[in-house]
């Protein structure tokens, strides 16, 4: 494996970024406001407002082998979780992308997936060659 990225995408129809990050110390990467416009890598055409509210958290754009964290973050999504719903968030997604030049295997133990499912968060994983690497 050549790298692994993650982010997780936190949406809701009233969800207000800005009303959890009064109440909680976990900061966004990007966040928008319903009927705010739109970020890069949200859903809708760049700059049009989106009805609902969102925001993601950016987890790692660290090498695999340097990268362990997961379930410290999802220990942290956890103990938020509780000022995330009351601030208005409906979904979260769990995004992950794989870079590698050869085979990849990637595994979850049964606590992260224990917390995962407890949490109704959605998991997403993508695998790329190495020639789709960013930048």
């Amino acid at each position: 494996m050549i790298k692994f990225m993650a982010s997780c995408l936190i949406t809701g129809d009233n969800f207000s970024p800005k009303l959890f990050e009064n109440k909680n110390s976990v900061s966004f990467a990007w966040a928008n406001e319903p009927g705010e416009a739109v970020h890069p890598g949200v859903e809708g055409a760049w700059g049009m407002p989106l009805k609902h509210g969102s925001a993601s958290i950016k987890i790692s754009n660290k090498p695999e082998e340097n990268w362990g964290n997961l379930m410290e973050f999802l220990r942290i999504l956890e103990s938020c979780l509780t000022d995330l719903k009351e601030s208005g968030a409906e979904d979260i997604a769990l995004m992950m992308s794989l870079f590698h030049d050869g085979q990849c295997n990637f595994g979850f133990s049964p606590e992260e997936l224990a917390i995962m499912t407890r949490l109704g968060i959605t998991l997403s994983i993508s695998c790329y060659g190495e020639e789709a690497l960013p930048g």
